[in-house]
């Protein structure tokens, strides 16, 4: 009897050490799964930035060649305003 109760002891005990066992090799995976998931959302976030990093390069590069466009056509009015001006002028000193 003293020999069923000690080996009863005995398997209760390798059970929860198995319990244990099996418990911390559940949270261990859990924190590898948790540490993978946040990399993971890094991962996304860097792509995420480089993505909003190469769109905003390019409205900037379209908004600078906009700009040189409206920049020349500027020049060119205020060119040939200049030159009908200069023409106006030369019509009213003729006709003095």
């Amino acid at each position: 009897m003293m020999k069923i109760n000690k080996l009863k002891q005995e398997q209760v005990k390798q059970d929860m050490i198995l319990s244990v066992n099996e418990k911390n090799a559940l949270l261990r995976r859990q924190k590898e799964l948790e540490a993978y998931e946040t990399e993971l959302v890094k991962k996304y976030q860097g792509q995420q930035q480089q993505r909003s990093d190469e769109l905003y390069a390019q409205k900037q590069a379209a908004e600078a060649a906009r700009d040189a466009i409206f920049k020349k056509l500027s020049e060119e009015e205020a060119r040939r305003r200049m030159e009908y001006e200069q023409m106006e002028n030369l019509r009213n000193e003729l006709q003095v």
